[in-house]
């Protein structure tokens, strides 16, 4: 069995040309070719995108391997590639970050730098330069749902369950397997599938430190609309991990009466997001309309 210092592991579904993307940029890197290997799961694609990693397989410059399964979600695909990678660090990225060409020598650097077991490292995540930014996704980054790097500031250890980022994170692997390091595969949606593993390993002794020059860029333009589906499912992901980790009730029901205001208040704060979702940051009203769909899937 080939050696290697590091892994890099993809879960992917129904985004080839993205995923093309993001390889392009994994084979690209300052790291040394011999030294690391990229591990694509597919989540059970229908785009082409099994036809694509295989035509790569003999031309990529590190080692890349392709494993498929059927559709069971992105906490299921990783742990595909968790069981197979053979790298001492294993780096978890999404199949829409495109990797910077010092990513990965910048986590196997600062593994080096922090040689222990328990010790992983989170990179930098913003969106890519190439996309369409608006005052909406803005936002989303920066005080909104999407991450939130802007609270970490100059920090280098942060909290290990909050900012368990699987869009760009790394950890050793003996840590991962000695403490059952898993994704729980009843998450269905990339959505707090990552919180819940970071809380375990948190409790099992996880210290999280942050390299803002590890930087990934989120190659995926984001619509009001979009972000409201997306808060659905958050919602439903959320109770989940209430449930996992005993968490109180975290929700009330309203009153009737107080739906009803509620309803009618949100129909004239979503239109007034759409109006300013390219034209401007409205925060309160932006918030207010997140808060208003994770609601609807809690």
């Amino acid at each position: 069995m080939k050696k290697v210092a590091l892994t890099v592991n993809i879960p992917t579904y129904n985004r080839k040309d993205i995923l093309k993307k993001c390889l392009k940029a994994l084979f690209n890197q300052t790291y040394p070719y011999s030294d690391y290997e990229i591990i694509v799961v597919d989540d059970g694609s229908t785009d082409g995108t099994e036809e694509l990693v295989k035509s790569l397989l003999n031309s990529a410059r590190c080692t890349l391997r392709y494993f498929k399964q059927e559709h069971k979600g992105p906490a299921a695909a990783r742990n595909v590639g968790i069981r197979n990678a053979k790298g001492e660090i294993i780096l978890f990225i999404g199949d829409d970050i495109i990797a910077t060409p010092t990513l990965l020598e910048e986590h196997s650097k600062w593994h080096r730098e922090y040689p222990d077991d328990n010790v992983a490292v989170l990179g930098y995540v913003t969106w890519s330069p190439e996309i369409e930014i608006t005052p909406f996704m803005r936002w989303l980054e920066n005080g909104g749902p999407q991450f939130h790097f802007w609270q970490i500031k100059d920090r280098i250890e942060v909290d290990a369950q909050n900012y368990f980022y699987t869009s760009n994170i790394s950890l050793k692997r003996k840590f991962l397997l000695e403490n059952n390091g898993f994704f729980d595969e009843e998450f269905p949606y990339a959505a707090f599938e990552d919180n819940e593993l970071g809380y375990r390993l948190k409790k099992a002794g996880m210290i999280l430190n942050y390299n803002k020059e590890a930087v990934g860029y989120h190659y995926q333009y984001t619509s009001l609309n979009d972000a409201c589906r997306r808060m659905i499912k958050v919602g439903e992901a959320r109770i989940i991990l209430a449930k996992k980790i005993k968490e109180e009730q975290i929700y009330h029901p309203k009153p009737l009466f107080r739906k009803i205001l509620s309803k009618i208040k949100f129909i004239f704060y979503y239109l007034i997001a759409k109006f300013y979702e390219k034209r401007g940051i409205r925060e309160n009203i932006f918030r207010y309309v997140m808060e208003h769909y994770y609601l609807i899937g809690i």
